[in-house]
């Protein structure tokens, strides 16, 4: 009797063993609307061309559109000059529903070539003044060949602006020579951003 209990006794832990081995490790679900991580944008440090950890990751773009960064961004146009493209307006608006606030330069003419960067100090060109633009941050746009004026030399877009935006806080025209316009982004954080063009314009997106 005492062998068939022992045989039984083994019996059952060994069906308990291979029940255990069966079941898969529990997971936890991923939230509705997340993407996996690998397809997110790596976390950087805050340093100036880089994005903060600390900010919620850039929104996904769109099939077509820019890819989000926090590096330098270059895009050259070499238009025809004369005439030069004039930068006629600056627009800004948030869009908490997409994830982001949105500053748009319209443009008079062809489209220029543009660059971003982050900037550590916002000087002013050709002075290479400081210049003090609201914001913790900074993001210098420059386009080329442009200007910010008419034939007749007056300004179509000049100062410094505050804006009231989650993180687009400022923007000021620091430049306007030699076909350079130089426009600083006061920004809330280092974060990440998205530069590109429509008929007319071109805008510049900010992760908020």
């Amino acid at each position: 009797m005492t062998s068939t209990w022992l045989r039984t006794g083994f019996g059952l832990a060994a069906a308990l063993l291979v029940a255990a081995g069966c079941h898969p490790a529990a997971t936890e679900p991923a939230s509705p609307g997340t993407a996996p991580a690998s397809s997110r944008p790596a976390p950087a440090s805050s340093q100036p061309g880089t994005a903060s950890s600390s900010r919620p990751p850039a929104p996904a773009s769109a099939p077509g559109s820019p890819a989000w960064s926090s590096g330098p961004v270059t895009v050259v146009h070499e238009p025809p000059v004369p005439p030069v493209p004039v930068i006629t307006g600056v627009r800004y608006a948030a869009h908490p529903d997409r994830g982001y606030d949105r500053v748009v330069f319209d443009i008079d003419g062809e489209l220029p070539g543009y660059a971003a960067r982050y900037v550590a100090e916002v000087r002013a060109d050709p002075s290479d003044r400081p210049v003090s633009v609201p914001g913790r941050r900074h993001l210098l746009i420059v386009l080329r060949p442009a200007q910010a004026h008419r034939a007749n030399g007056a300004p179509t877009v000049s100062g410094v602006h505050r804006t009231g935006l989650p993180m687009l806080k400022s923007y000021a025209v620091v430049g306007d020579f030699e076909g350079h316009v130089s426009i600083a982004l006061g920004l809330d954080d280092v974060a990440g951003y998205r530069i590109g063009e429509l008929p007319g314009r071109i805008y510049v997106d900010i992760a908020a």
